[in-house]
Formats: C-alpha cells, structure tokens, sequence
C-alpha cells in the first residue's frame, strides 16, 4: 500500500481493505475484479490506483492487514486455562462466533488464505504458524482425566470436533437463511449448552 491509504483513518482502511477481502474470497486471485471492488468500496479506480500499485499489492495488502486482524483480536483470547476439553472447544467456539460475526470479511478472507498458493507464498509460513497456534489452543493444558477410562481419548475427541463442526456449520446456515435475533441469544446458548450436557454424558466419567 502507498503513503496515501496509510494516512487514512482506520475505519476507511478498514472499509476499503475488508471490500477487497469480500471479493478475492469470493472469486480468488485471479478471477477478482477491481472494478466490482471499487463499486462496493464507492471510490473511483483512479483513487484504488493512488492508494495501492497495482492488483497484487491489493491483494498482498488486504492478507497482511487480515493475518494481523486475526491473530491480534481473535487468537490472543485464545488462553488455555485447565478445563476439559469439551469446555474448551464450547469456549473457543463461542469467541470464534463472536469475531465472525463482527469480522466475517476478514474470517472469509483467513480461511480463503489457509488453501490459497502460488501468490501467497509469502504467507505459507505465518499460516504455518496459524495452525500450530490453533492446535496449541484447542489442546494445551486439557484435564484427559475427565474422559471416561473405557473410551478411546484421542478418538473421542475426534467425534467431539466433528460435533463441534456439524453444529457451528448448521448454525452458521440458520442465519444465514432466517438471520439473527439477538433478543433470542439466551436460548441459542441454552439449546447449546443442552448439547455439551450431552456430549459430558457421552465422553465424561460420571461425577
């Protein structure tokens, strides 16, 4: 990015950048148009050009202001307090739905880098570090103790994340299709909370 966007304030950058993120994670790379970016930011292509050299350095840009996004506002709550591992997941799963739901450009965009190449070679090596940061927050500092000794652990956490994932995505298709109502937050995490009491009866020793 040039001089210019850096003089901008924040809530501009952050406009014009999380467009950009909207239609490379929609269309990639190649396929994205910087007319249609300029359309939705509402600013003319000269003012895109002033601002950045070329569609690449867009496109480099919006994946640098993204990974330092993600990792500064979302994976720095990620603590890992003992607690078991269902607890855990609920736990990341629930930040993770806030960020998405204040952020989802930027949540599209870093999922879209995860499976990017070619162009984002730069970037291998800080989704490396992305991962390795994730991983460590879903499993340091887990009670195993609380697991059920006649069960498999490392199988039933598998069964756990792919709950976990199930949910979120049915979830993530509920609003999308009905929207969300927020005087009804309270019964979404009651129904959720159902479920983790469930999988505890499942997976966890009888206390």
């Amino acid at each position: 990015m040039k001089k210019p966007f850096k003089k901008l304030d924040d809530s501009q950058q952050y406009h014009i950048l999380t467009t950009a993120m909207a239609e490379f994670s929609a269309h990639g790379y190649k396929r994205a148009s910087t007319n249609r970016i300029v359309n939705a930011a509402g600013i003319s292509k000269g003012l895109l050009y002033y601002y950045f050299e070329n569609k690449e350095t867009l496109y480099l840009s919006t994946a640098e202001f993204a990974y330092d996004h993600f990792t500064t506002h979302l994976l720095s709550r990620f603590t890992t307090e003992a607690e078991g591992f269902i607890e855990r997941l609920a736990r990341l799963s629930r930040i993770k739905h806030v960020y998405f739901t204040q952020h989802p450009e930027i949540a599209q965009f870093v999922t879209h880098m995860y499976y990017a190449e070619g162009l984002l070679s730069t970037y291998q090596s800080k989704m490396q570090t992305l991962r390795e940061s994730s991983l460590h927050a879903m499993y340091e500092n887990v009670d195993m103790t609380l697991f059920r000794t006649d069960i498999d652990r490392e199988m039933a956490m598998k069964m756990i994340g792919w709950t976990f994932e199930g949910y979120v995505k049915e979830m993530e298709q509920y609003f999308e299709a009905q929207g969300i109502d927020f005087d009804q937050v309270d019964t979404y995490f009651a129904q959720f909370g159902g479920y983790l009491d469930t999988m505890r009866k499942l997976y966890y020793k009888e206390v």
